[in-house]
């Protein structure tokens, strides 16, 4: 009773003294660093520093999925909240919430053994004949290309050309984004640097295709062809009205209920990037070569998709990436993005299709390089899952870079003065690795 009285009395105290949050006011660390990663029968340890003693509800999730709970004072300065081993691969995720305001919480997150996590599907018998047979009809369609010069700003317009691309497509949405190519760029001198998007509310800029993406893509490895391929096809440079509209049209569109693959919404998205890349392999600036595709989450599910249904393609260069690890409800993990089997089940038709868009399933064909950034705490695109999918590549060369902090995208569960520290260090992981890629 005098301890349940003691951690009434903390919590009122908290109310009154702390005019910040926990993420601002409790600073979550492991033994192991921002890395966080653990041996088998290595204990993993969770510290908190705090200036006052606090009240805190420490939450524990098992890949995923909530475990336990309970309640706890933090004494002022750092101590350990949390001391276990395991013998087996498992992402721990330690949640620290005010117990006066359940929402306002603070983040970290391991793992043990991640060479050990596997996919929750096995690769479907016919995947190599079905994605083979849906090239086949893509490419069976002649390619109509319309190429519109566009005015790239600044000084970058003395140095770089661009272009609004758009290029027919099966299931009647084009290809559509921009390319960038350094002006008077030798034949057969670049590389091509396939920039692909994220998810996201249509409505919001960063979904859409931009000269200044193109251009930015151009400038890595002193030199490339590049190009912002957008998701859904969508026209760049339009009033805010279309995408409003857009939006209302696509709304929901990651877990759309399918039939079969024809109408199964990545399907189509998947085969536009093939299509793009297509178009950029066949400009005489190419070196024939080298060719890379990058993006963040949704970003990360489609150059999956384009390494592992394109030989062409010699690196990967991947943020978050969504759907690795679609299959993860079936081991009792949380699935990866967009969590076909939590929202329709295990025996659902979705279920039935999800294997043929994971990517897991098409890195299993990839063998260039392969650089990945994971967020431990990320429970959109979940650790285990993310290296389920990896673990599965055969790739020459592969490195992934986890933090202990880092949630799904650009959201890091630390201080804002350490936030950005962090941020920029994870990019620079990427930002080399596209550099290195592409000289």
């Amino acid at each position: 009773m005098k301890k349940i009285l003691s951690f009434i009395v903390a919590i009122m105290a908290l109310n009154l003294a702390y005019g910040q949050s926990f993420l601002e006011d409790v600073v979550l660390s492991l033994d192991k660093g921002m890395e966080g990663v653990y041996a088998k029968g290595e204990p993993v340890k969770v510290f908190a520093e705090v200036k006052q003693e606090t009240p805190a509800l420490v939450k524990i999730y098992h890949n995923g999925v909530f475990k336990e709970s309970h309640e706890t004072l933090l004494p002022a300065g750092k101590s350990e909240v949390f001391n276990q081993s395991y013998d087996e691969s498992i992402a721990i995720m330690v949640r620290l919430t005010n117990p006066a305001k359940l929402k306002d919480s603070t983040t970290v997150g391991a793992v043990v053994a991640p060479e050990g996590f596997q996919a929750g599907f096995e690769e479907p018998a016919d995947f190599a004949e079905h994605w083979a047979k849906e090239l086949k009809t893509l490419r069976k369609m002649k390619m109509k290309v319309k190429l519109t010069p566009v005015e790239v700003p600044g000084k970058d317009g003395e140095e770089y050309d661009c272009f609004d691309l758009e290029i027919n497509c099966v299931g009647g949405v084009p290809a559509r984004g921009y390319v960038a190519i350094p002006r008077n760029a030798k034949a057969k001198s670049l590389p091509i640097a396939l920039y692909l998007h994220s998810a996201g509310d249509i409505r919001r800029p960063f979904v859409r295709s931009t000269i200044s993406k193109a251009v930015s893509m151009a400038k890595y490895g002193g030199g490339a062809i590049g190009a912002d391929i957008n998701a859904h096809g969508l026209l760049g440079g339009q009033d805010q009205s279309y995408y409003d509209a857009k939006e209302e049209e696509l709304h929901g569109y990651s877990t759309k209920a399918a039939q079969g693959h024809e109408d199964h919404y990545f399907r189509t998205m998947f085969l536009r990037d093939i299509r793009a890349l297509d178009y950029l392999c066949s400009l005489k600036e190419w070196d024939g070569k080298r060719v890379l595709v990058t993006g963040g989450s949704q970003g990360g599910a489609q150059s999956a998709a384009v390494a592992g249904l394109d030989p062409r393609v010699t690196h990967v260069v991947v943020d978050v990436p969504a759907m690795w690890g679609v299959g993860g409800k079936v081991l009792g993990r949380l699935s990866g993005w967009p969590k076909y089997l939590e929202k329709y089940g295990l025996d659902s038709k979705m279920a039935e299709l999800a294997p043929y868009y994971d990517g897991g399933n098409f890195l299993r064909h990839f063998k260039g390089d392969l650089v990945v950034n994971v967020g431990l705490i990320d429970l959109t695109c979940p650790p285990a899952e993310v290296w389920s999918a990896y673990n599965l590549c055969p790739a020459a060369s592969k490195v992934i870079h986890p933090c202990a902090w880092k949630g799904h995208s650009g959201k890091y569960s630390l201080p804002k003065e350490e936030q950005s520290k962090v941020r920029k260090f994870m990019g620079k992981y990427l930002n080399d690795a596209i550099n290195e890629s592409l000289k």
